[in-house]
């Protein structure tokens, strides 16, 4: 891989960002779900943050980019499309049902992947990272389940 590992977790980091930058633009535009939006903004904000620590503080990332096949060109992709989204939301009157498929989906996506596989010879650092990760975004997807089927969706 010619990329540089820190820049790839850069860019998740900012991913993780932009889906806070929707939740939270979510959570403008359907305030009575608002405390649901703005604690899965929160997450996401944090899970930026702990990636930007992981860039930080781990001193070898190759492993951990490589073996989860990261392509930071589909990543920065969808980055600018939710943070695209995140913008159009406010004004664009989608359904309540949408903002949650929408989410939802977000959510399994990142499930169905690889990025919470923990390799062997991963560093303490990137195991606790990727362990953090899954738990919260596992919580999260239960949360927005559970949240689209009692409003019907």
């Amino acid at each position: 891989m010619s990329t540089d590992p820190r820049a790839v977790v850069l860019a998740l980091a900012e991913h993780e960002e932009a889906m806070s930058a929707l939740y939270s633009a979510y959570a403008a535009a359907y305030p009575e779900f608002a405390g649901l939006w703005t604690s899965l903004a929160r997450d996401e904000h944090g899970h930026g943050a702990l990636l930007r620590s992981l860039a930080e503080k781990s001193d070898d990332l190759t492993a951990f980019v490589e073996n989860r096949a990261y392509d930071i060109a589909e990543v920065e992709a969808d980055t600018a499309r939710l943070r695209t989204l995140a913008q159009l939301t406010p004004d664009a009157g989608f359904p309540l049902q949408e903002a949650f498929h929408v989410a939802l989906q977000l959510e399994d996506t990142l499930i169905e992947s690889q990025i919470f596989v923990v390799y062997d010879g991963d560093p303490p650092e990137v195991v606790a990272a990727v362990d953090t990760l899954r738990e919260q975004t596992e919580k999260h997807q239960r949360r927005l389940s559970e949240q689209t089927l009692a409003i019907g969706g």
